[in-house]
């Protein structure tokens, strides 16, 4: 192709400054695959008013299952990786999808390998897991970030102070390959401040269930929940539930998440709105009928060694009574299986994946009933029910 043909294709009259350097991209001097992911950015910015494309420290992608009809998505990986692009920057990526758990997942995760080999070319950090913000992709306050994967977007923004939008799948390759992304949204100092106060009057705190509801009562707006003392597990399980039942992508909780010291600097005066969770709306989520259950899982999104290791005390010297997954962090994984709960929670019938719980059961029987202490999964999963941690355990048999 020649430069005056490239030329044609990719510039065009635009609102968004660039620097040099990025206009020389978009007119294709890297490529071309380079200069749609630059067109592509521009037209993202411009959609949503930005005036410039700012510098990012990392990316997390959530193209992580290689389900065989995409393939366009694996068309422009490989046109990147055949042009010799790489991340610019360090990028993480989600879970695998269970692959070889059946026969089933195998037919429709197909391109799984194909999928893989593309990242592995781009330079992509082989963590896959949702949860990169505890190991493998922690950015720091103030940093700017381009991540997809709504529950990463909403631990980064909010429990680490990091700034970055809710991307989506191909957004978030087109940032992680320029190391841009366009300054609008969570990367403003003005739409990060509170919406609505959050009021709690709860006896047993069950976060997934708090989140759960709060997302569905706000939906995009920032909620601001008056202090807790939330572990960094227990900000994740309910942020992960929050980015799932509604859009948010940032939430703050006074005196414990980085820009919420108090209630004066969250909020930019009054609060435009108040909500008060009791603890009778945490209990209206749990499930009243667990004689249909017929599957227990933990970990959406993924647990930790050390969440693991708290359930797997609870499940020691007994044995379950229906199927039990625990899903787990990949790197956290390994080390939980090193330790002897590992193996108390193997002999009592639990099963230790790495996988997404989501994506691993796409095909089952209707009368195939899930119970999850997880919100996420809860929203997501068909014919699944909700269950705080001991309704789960009850179900299992083991309490």
């Amino acid at each position: 192709m020649s430069a005056s043909h490239r030329t044609h294709i990719y510039c065009r009259e635009m609102r968004m400054k660039l620097e040099q350097e990025h206009e020389n991209v978009l007119r294709g001097e890297d490529g071309e695959a380079m200069a749609l992911a630059m067109k592509t950015l521009v037209a993202y910015g411009e959609a949503f008013g930005a005036k410039r494309l700012v510098p990012i420290k990392s990316a997390h992608l959530t193209g992580s299952f290689g389900i065989s009809p995409f393939s366009a998505y694996y068309q422009i990986l490989g046109r990147l990786a055949d042009e010799g692009a790489k991340f610019k920057v360090p990028t993480t990526l989600n879970p695998r999808p269970g692959r070889d758990l059946n026969i089933i997942n195998r037919l429709i995760f197909g391109r799984q390998k194909r999928l893989e080999s593309c990242y592995s070319a781009l330079g992509i950090t082989p963590n896959y897991s949702c949860v990169c913000y505890f190991n493998a992709n922690v950015p720091a306050l103030g940093d700017r970030i381009a991540w997809a994967e709504s529950s990463a977007v909403q631990y980064a923004n909010s429990a680490l102070g990091a700034r970055t939008n809710r991307n989506s799948i191909l957004i978030d390759v087109c940032g992680a390959v320029t190391g841009l992304t366009p300054e609008f949204g969570y990367l403003l100092d003005e739409n990060r401040r509170g919406r609505v106060l959050v009021r709690i009057k709860i006896d047993r705190m069950d976060p997934p269930a708090l989140g759960y509801i709060i997302g569905k009562t706000v939906v995009d707006r920032v909620p601001v929940i008056e202090h807790y003392p939330f572990s960094r597990e227990e900000l994740k399980n309910m942020g992960g539930a929050m980015a799932a039942s509604g859009g948010v992508a940032l939430f703050h909780v006074e005196g414990v998440t980085p820009e919420a010291p108090d209630m004066k600097t969250v909020f930019d005066g009054s609060p435009k709105e108040t909500i008060t969770i009791t603890q009778a709306d945490l209990d209206a989520m749990r499930s009243k009928n667990t004689e249909k259950i017929r599957h227990v899982i933990f970990g959406c999104p993924q647990m930790t060694a050390d969440e693991a290791a708290a359930l797997a005390e609870r499940f020691a010297g007994k044995k379950t009574a229906l199927p039990v997954w625990f899903c787990m962090i990949p790197d956290e994984m390994k080390q939980f299986e090193q330790t002897g709960l590992f193996r108390k929670a193997r002999e009592a019938g639990v099963q230790v994946y790495d996988h997404c719980p989501l994506a691993s059961l796409p095909v089952r029987k209707k009368s195939h009933t899930v119970l999850t202490n997880s919100g996420k999964l809860y929203y997501y999963l068909e014919n699944t029910e909700y269950g705080a941690t001991d309704d789960c355990l009850r179900a299992c048999g083991v309490l």
